[in-house]
């Protein structure tokens, strides 16, 4: 069974060229504008936050491989002969979570690489930073699980995460700068899982181990809540 859903993942090759090779070309082309803007942040600070900002949205266009694969198993034909197995059908479940959060997962560190190698970013705390983007790349998958379990076609899945994601940057000041209040500032550190993950990583990133814990704990937390609903999703589907 492991073979078989990591065979599947991995033939998604125009998947992994898009969710790798888009999201290179964005931060080079956001870096070299951001070169020309006086008053600017030096390449390698613009590089990381454009990097972080870029990775977490593609965690959140990454969550396509889970509700796909789900829909695949358990919402086409392909179900009657998954059912006739002697498997517990949750383990198809977890197997579809588990490798779309690995390779989602790995696709992360790719891009945080090519921040590092090109434009020589610094990442202090990077394992931590690490560990943060791998909690968001868990949420952005259990989501996904969550969305098909509820709308049980991946095209509603697909369309209501992309909402959620345009929409929670937006918010957050991630794709262009709000005016500043305390509303803003608000929103830009709490307003939504994909704030909550970029707050963590630049608590590590600047030493603010309050802010980390802060945003690692809503994030920690926002993953067991989505992980608890999928799983009583998911016991109605499989039964």
């Amino acid at each position: 069974m492991l073979r078989f859903y990591g065979l599947r993942i991995l033939k998604d090759y125009l998947g992994h060229l898009i969710l790798i090779g888009l999201p290179l070309v964005l931060i080079s082309i956001m870096v070299s504008v951001n070169r020309g803007i006086e008053g600017a942040p030096s390449v390698e600070e613009s590089a990381l936050y454009i990097g972080i900002v870029y990775i977490i949205m593609f965690q959140g266009f990454g969550s396509a491989y889970t509700f796909e694969g789900i829909e695949h198993d358990f919402y086409k034909p392909f179900k009657n002969r998954l059912r006739a197995t002697p498997v517990n059908p949750m383990k198809f479940v977890m197997a579809n979570i588990f490798f779309s959060v690995v390779i989602s997962f790995l696709q992360s560190i790719v891009l945080l690489a090519y921040v590092v190698i090109v434009f020589n970013a610094v990442i202090p705390n990077w394992a931590f930073v690490i560990v943060v983007l791998l909690m968001g790349v868990l949420f952005a998958q259990l989501l996904a699980a969550l969305c098909i379990f509820a709308f049980k076609k991946a095209s509603k899945a697909q369309a209501f995460i992309t909402l959620y994601i345009i929409g929670a940057m937006v918010v957050a000041g991630f794709f262009f700068p709000l005016p500043e209040s305390n509303i803003t500032i608000f929103l830009s550190k709490y307003s939504t899982p994909l704030a909550w993950t970029h707050y963590a990583a630049y608590g590590f990133i600047n030493t603010e181990y309050t802010q980390a814990l802060v945003g690692v704990g809503l994030l920690g937390l926002a993953i067991l809540i989505v992980a608890g609903v999928v799983y009583r999703l998911s016991k109605r589907v499989v039964l």
